[in-house]
């Protein structure tokens, strides 16, 4: 099961947030949403929230990735956001991430001039 909420617009941009589980019963809905609740021109920018999602399956992933299709035909970037755990690997996994406007995981690594996490310089 999954629930969909969408913020008011503000400014430029509509958040659409989701939460639960997105399987096969999930395909058609986050388009339906976004071309009701995110008007163009009114709205530029779409992020899609993923904190509360706890499962990702490939046709909640082809969602998104026609979602994101649909809204650059409108003129409108689709920004997905706050994937956890296991959901922002399988869309890593997936190779949708970067796609979906996903920012790079934190790999914790510490270039040359950087503080140590222990307090140490690398050089």
């Amino acid at each position: 099961m999954f629930n969909i909420q969408v913020g008011h617009p503000v400014a430029d941009t509509c958040v659409v947030t989701l939460s639960g589980e997105l399987d096969m019963t999930f395909t058609g809905r986050l388009r339906e949403i976004v071309d009701g609740a995110c008007p163009v021109p009114d709205v530029r920018w779409v992020v899609v929230d993923l904190h509360r999602v706890s499962m990702i399956d490939s046709s909640a992933i082809k969602e998104l990735v026609d979602a994101h299709y649909a809204a650059a035909g409108r003129g409108q970037v689709l920004l997905v956001r706050n994937a956890r755990g296991i959901v922002d690997r399988v869309l890593r996994v997936a190779g949708v991430s970067a796609a979906l406007g996903m920012p790079p995981p934190s790999t914790g690594t510490v270039y040359p001039g950087q503080a140590h996490p222990a307090g140490r310089s690398e050089r």
